[in-house]
């Protein structure tokens, strides 16, 4: 009795050493004014359940608004409009495969090469029992407005989308740091509570049953919610607050 809880004590210490390691591993880079850092995790159920793994460690600002001029397409008249954004960093992290009898069982999905980063970030208004859904959207007149604000050259979700940097190259370097941002218009000036998904900062995935026994497979997201104190008429980015902290998820 006393062999097998020593097996099990030793067990559990490893599970957790795989998570703690992955995060401690990676070189933090330093914060720039206002941003928030998401380490990469990768438990040790995943890593026996899918090879060639990767996660990045994330780096958020607050999210913001900014009034642009925005040219309608049909009518070539320019607009007043807010227009919301997030501008991140992220660095790769590659970690180490297991062999063995840890190797992984259950291939869920075959490597593909090149890696390659394709962000999506979607923001849902969730507050007065509503859902409405916004992907991020490309505005190149917010953009140019966002990089100036910013001080950056951060990338649309469209240019931004390339190879993954060689994960070894990235330790303690902004040189191959991904910069990007995600925009959206349209967002009801009166709603308070949303929640941000953020999927493509790692390739973890898994197979769960779905309706009728079906099977889904499920992506590893980053998920933030926020809530604004305000309406349509004082709308300042000061208002909106991070609602918690950010988890990974799967969804």
């Amino acid at each position: 009795m006393k062999t097998l809880f020593i097996q099990l004590a030793c067990a559990h210490l490893i599970a957790v050493g795989l998570i703690l390691s992955l995060s401690s591993t990676a070189s933090a880079q330093a914060l720039r004014g206002g941003e928030v850092r998401f380490p990469a995790v990768i438990s040790g159920e995943e890593r026996t359940s899918q090879t060639e793994l990767w996660a990045m460690d994330v780096y958020l600002k607050p999210m913001r608004l900014i009034p642009v001029e925005l040219t309608d397409p049909i009518t070539g008249n320019k607009k007043l409009e807010y227009v919301w954004y997030i501008v991140y960093r992220a660095f790769p992290h590659k970690f180490e495969e297991l062999t063995g009898d840890n190797a992984p069982v259950n291939v869920l999905d075959p490597p593909v090469a090149p890696q390659l980063f394709i962000p999506e970030f979607t923001l849902v208004v969730t507050d007065n029992d509503r859902k409405e859904v916004f992907p991020d959207q490309v505005i190149p007149e917010a953009l140019a407005a966002i990089n100036k604000r910013e001080k950056g050259r951060y990338k649309s979700a469209v240019d931004v989308v390339g190879p993954i940097p060689d994960a070894s190259q990235t330790d303690g370097s902004d040189q191959y740091a991904i910069e990007g941002v995600a925009m959206w218009r349209g967002i009801d000036p009166d709603a308070d509570r949303y929640t941000v998904f953020m999927t493509g900062f790692t390739n973890s995935i898994r197979k769960v049953e779905g309706p009728g026994g079906k099977p889904i497979i499920q992506t590893k997201t980053i998920m933030q919610k926020y809530w604004r104190r305000g309406d349509r008429y004082d709308q300042r980015e000061p208002e909106i607050s991070l609602d918690g902290d950010m988890q990974w998820i799967y969804r």
